[in-house]
């Protein structure tokens, strides 16, 4: 009587056991590929963030380094050979820029610090080989021009070395391993920005 009961109520729309644990399954599998859908999505999105994230980065750092080295003082020049060369041997080449912060040197250098004649290229050349800065300055300058550039020599005149040049072609000249400036007025804090960035390093 119990079983016809039970097929009776299955016949009128009611589902048995087994149709109900069907159902279930269905379901569980449906949210089993709904979670694993939202997974796969946020995983994408994660990996998209950090991908825009790590390009961000990169172009920043790239700016800044960019931004750090268009802000040095001075000209970059390219570096010539260093080589040791004896004084009265000919020169095996020309100095790209005047005056020369890299190339053939005598294998001596100059005292660091004021002097009242000129410097032979070869020896101010050893002199920055060593990490020092070369100040010059045309002979016909200013005395006042010439009085203030030895201040500054005074102060920072380890690793510093200041001369007249004759063969100048501007007033004032920062010589340093790879880098040059120029320019035809006195500017302190040129010459002192100069200092502090290439004093001692080559």
């Amino acid at each position: 009587m119990e079983n016809q009961n039970q097929s009776e109520y299955n016949q009128e729309g009611q589902l048995s056991k087994k149709e109900r644990r069907e159902i279930k399954n269905l379901e569980e599998e449906k949210l089993l590929a709904s979670y694993t859908r939202r997974m796969k999505i946020r995983k994408a999105m994660k990996i998209a963030v950090i991908s825009v994230a790590a390009i961000i980065l990169g172009s920043v750092l790239t700016w800044l380094a960019f931004r750090g080295t268009s802000e040095m003082p001075g000209e970059e020049v390219s570096i010539q050979p260093n080589e040791i060369i004896n004084p009265g041997d000919p020169m095996p080449g020309i100095y790209l820029t005047n005056p020369p912060v890299s190339g053939w040197h005598y294998n001596e250098t100059a005292n660091w610090g004021v002097h009242e004649e000129e410097i032979k290229d070869q020896i101010a050349v050893s002199n920055l080989e060593e990490g020092g800065v070369w100040i010059t300055y045309n002979p016909d300058s200013p005395p006042e021009v010439v009085d203030s550039l030895k201040s500054i020599t005074e102060k920072y005149k380890d690793k510093v070395i200041l001369s007249p040049r004759s063969a100048n072609d501007s007033l004032i000249a920062l010589a340093s391993w790879g880098r040059l400036d120029k320019f035809n007025y006195l500017d302190e804090q040129r010459i002192v920005k100069f200092l502090k960035a290439y004093r001692g390093k080559k």
